[in-house]
């Protein structure tokens, strides 16, 4: 057991702390700052802020620390590694099972869906970090994006006393210190990381009760949307898709989410985004067109819907570097679910 209470440490934005305690898995420590003679207390994650951002004074205990951190690392490289791998077999299991179920089936049969599985869209806060040709949701947001989504859409979330990014406009911290917390794997908000770990929460309703995703299964497709700054319901767009292969239903404590670490995943810059308009795929549970959410996080969509997205998505991608990756999503979409497609390019 290493002992780390009262350890001296060293941060390159809040200067010298002392460790205060540690617990599941993250560490407390208590900066003293230089000016106003206040302590404040930062959470960090245990072991790996001591990577790169946190410095342990004692050698003795660093090197300790720095032992755990390797075997930490190699325990997690083998365990994704037995994942993918686990993945990897069931897909192709799941292929095959697929083929050998086509043989022998009539040619151009419609088969009827016995389950009630369906696709998921989400709605998203626009987030503008890490945006270059791809829309952004990779990063903490601009100053302009900040200020926009606390004052004028008054976003819950980004408005909080907890939100890094409140703290930030208010004057509390400053832009250092809001990109080192997110260096460092603070939460700051899911939308900031959401194109790298493509994982989507279903969130929480108006009372703060989780919200379940029941109908949402492996390999139906999630459907990522927003609105830019100063733009209608009506203009909401589609800036991602990817075929699910991780889905939690969720429970009283913990929202349920999905997500995807496969090769089926594409994102579309803002100018391909503009031209994939939500509300061209879906309807209403009245049927009618209408560009109203509500407030909800998440709606489901059909299969049918889900075909013409993803094909309007490969005409979009062609002459690019993802149109094959576009005409790919397509075809295991349409293969994982039995749906003929004579439309698909060849």
């Amino acid at each position: 057991m290493i002992e780390l209470i009262k350890a001296t440490v060293i941060h390159k934005a809040f200067g010298a702390g002392e460790i205060k305690e540690v617990e599941n898995g993250h560490v407390v420590i208590l900066f003293k700052a230089s000016d106003s003679g206040e302590s404040t207390e930062k959470k960090f994650v245990y072991p790996d802020a001591f990577k790169n951002f946190l410095k342990i004074d004692d050698p003795a205990i660093a090197e300790q620390v720095d032992s755990l951190i390797k075997i930490k690392d190699a325990e997690e490289d083998k365990r994704r590694e037995l994942d993918l791998q686990e993945k990897r077999e069931k897909r192709v299991a799941h292929v095959k099972a697929l083929e050998e179920l086509k043989k022998k089936l009539p040619a151009k049969i419609k088969i009827k869906k016995t389950n009630s599985r369906q696709n998921i869209a989400f709605k998203l806060n626009y987030c503008d970090g890490g945006a270059s040709e791809q829309i952004g949701f990779n990063g903490i947001c601009s100053d302009e994006t900040i200020r926009y989504n606390i004052e004028k859409e008054k976003r819950v979330w980004c408005g909080s006393k907890e939100c890094l990014c409140s703290q930030y406009l208010n004057g509390d911290i400053d832009r250092t210190a809001l990109n080192d917390a997110m260096a460092d794997d603070q939460f700051v908000c899911y939308e900031s990381q959401l194109l790298k770990s493509w994982k989507v929460l279903a969130g929480e309703d108006g009372d703060g009760k989780t919200r379940k995703i029941k109908s949402a299964r492996r390999n139906s497709l999630a459907v990522l949307t927003t609105r830019l700054p100063n733009t209608k319901e009506a203009e909401r767009i589609i800036f991602g898709v990817f075929i699910i292969d991780d889905v939690l239903e969720g429970n009283d404590r913990e929202s349920g989410y999905v997500s995807t670490q496969s090769t089926y995943r594409i994102t579309l810059t803002r100018e391909e985004a503009n031209k994939m308009q939500f509300w061209n795929y879906h309807t209403n549970t009245t049927g009618k067109v209408s560009a109203k959410w509500g407030s909800g996080l998440f709606r489901y969509m059909d299969d049918t819907q889900a075909v013409a997205l993803l094909q309007d998505l490969m005409k979009i991608k062609e002459n690019t570097t993802d149109a094959q990756l576009a005409k790919d999503l397509l075809e295991s979409y349409c293969r994982n679910h039995l749906i003929e497609l004579t439309t698909v390019s060849q």
